[in-house]
C-alpha cells in the first residue's frame, strides 16, 4: 500500500485516539481505586458508637442524653461536648495518598488488630466502621494519621486528622467537671470540718469571722477553682456520708456544694455542680479544704 499524505494523517489520528482511550481507562483505573470520602456522618442522626482499642470496649448511646457504658455494665450521662468532639473529628477525616493495598501491610501503619475500631450507627444501620492508625508528624505543624475502612484492603493517609484525639476509654466521655466558680458574684465560703468551722464573706474586702483575711490568699485561692475538673473518678459507691463540707454562695447562681468523705487512702468528693459523679483525686483536697489559718495574714 503507498503511504500517502492521506494514509499517513489517518494513521496518525488513529494512534492518538488509542493514546487518549489508554490514558482515560488509566486515569478512571486510579480514580476509582482512590475513594474521594471515607466518612460522612449526619450528627444528628447518630445513635450509637463503639471504640474498640485491643481489650477496652467503650460503647456512647442515646438514651434522651448520651450515656456511657462502664466496664462493669453500668452506665453514666456522658459530657454531650465530648461525643460531638468525636464525630466532628471523623468528619475530618479525607483520604490523601494510598499507603498500602494488601492487608500483610496493615501492621506497619497499625490498622489491623492494634488499631481503633470506631463503629457509627443509626439505629442499626452502621453508618461509618474505620480503623485508625499509626499517628505522625511532618515538620513542626502538618500532622496525620494512617486509617482504614473497616471492610476495605487499603490503608490510607488522613493529612490533619489528628487520631490521637479519639478518646479510647470511658473516662475520655465521662463529665468531668467538679467546680466552676464566678468568683465575681460570690459572697460567701463555709468550711464545715469534724473539728472546726469557719466562713468567709465578702464586703469591701473578705473577712474570716470578723477579722480580715489576707486578700492574696483569698484572690490566689479563688483563681484555683475558676475551672476544676478530674478524670479520677469513684465508681465502688453511688453515695458519700461526708465529713467535711465547703459551701459556695452566690448573688445571681444556686449554692454549690462540695462533700468529702475520706474512704480507706482515698479523698472522695461530690459537687453539686455534677451529682451524677463520685471523684477519688487527691489533689481535689489541696484545692478546695482549706485551714483557718491559710487566709489570715502572718502575724495576724
Amino acid at each position: 500500500m503507498k503511504l500517502t499524505t492521506k494514509n499517513l494523517l489517518l494513521i496518525l489520528g488513529a494512534l492518538v485516539i488509542v493514546l487518549a482511550v489508554t490514558q482515560l481507562t488509566k486515569r478512571g483505573g486510579r480514580s476509582k481505586s482512590l475513594k474521594s470520602e471515607l466518612v460522612a456522618i449526619d450528627t444528628a442522626k447518630v445513635s450509637k458508637i463503639e471504640i474498640v482499642t485491643g481489650e477496652e470496649n467503650v460503647t456512647l448511646s442515646m438514651e434522651e442524653e448520651w450515656k456511657v457504658s462502664l466496664p462493669d455494665g453500668s452506665q453514666k450521662t456522658a459530657k454531650e461536648s465530648s461525643v460531638i468532639s468525636l464525630l466532628n473529628s471523623l468528619n475530618t477525616i479525607t483520604p490523601g495518598r494510598m499507603a498500602a493495598k494488601s492487608p500483610d501491610k496493615w501492621k506497619n501503619y497499625s490498622v489491623d488488630s492494634t488499631g481503633t475500631r470506631v463503629k457509627v450507627f443509626e439505629e442499626n444501620e452502621i453508618l461509618t466502621d474505620i480503623v485508625i492508625g499509626r499517628f505522625g508528624v511532618e515538620g513542626q505543624q502538618s500532622f496525620y494519621t494512617f486509617v482504614r475502612l473497616f471492610e476495605d484492603n487499603e490503608v490510607y493517609v488522613a493529612n490533619g486528622f489528628m487520631g490521637a484525639s479519639i478518646g479510647k476509654d470511658a473516662a475520655s466521655y465521662r463529665d468531668n467537671e467538679v467546680l466552676r466558680l464566678q468568683k465575681d458574684s460570690l459572697f460567701s465560703i463555709s468550711f464545715n470540718y469534724p473539728d472546726s468551722a469557719f466562713k468567709l464573706t465578702k464586703g469591701e474586702e473578705w473577712y474570716l469571722q470578723d477579722r480580715q483575711a489576707d486578700s492574696a490568699s483569698v484572690a490566689s485561692y479563688l483563681n484555683g477553682l475558676s475551672f476544676v475538673s478530674s478524670r479520677e473518678f469513684y465508681d465502688r459507691s453511688s453515695e458519700i456520708n461526708p465529713t467535711h463540707t465547703v459551701i459556695y454562695e452566690f448573688s445571681n447562681q444556686q449554692e454549690i456544694k462540695v462533700e468529702v468523705q475520706y474512704i480507706e487512702e482515698n479523698v472522695v468528693l461530690k459537687s453539686s455542680e455534677n451529682p451524677n459523679e463520685l471523684f477519688a483525686d487527691n489533689s481535689l483536697e489541696e484545692k478546695i479544704l482549706k485551714g483557718r489559718s491559710e487566709f489570715l495574714a502572718t502575724g495576724k
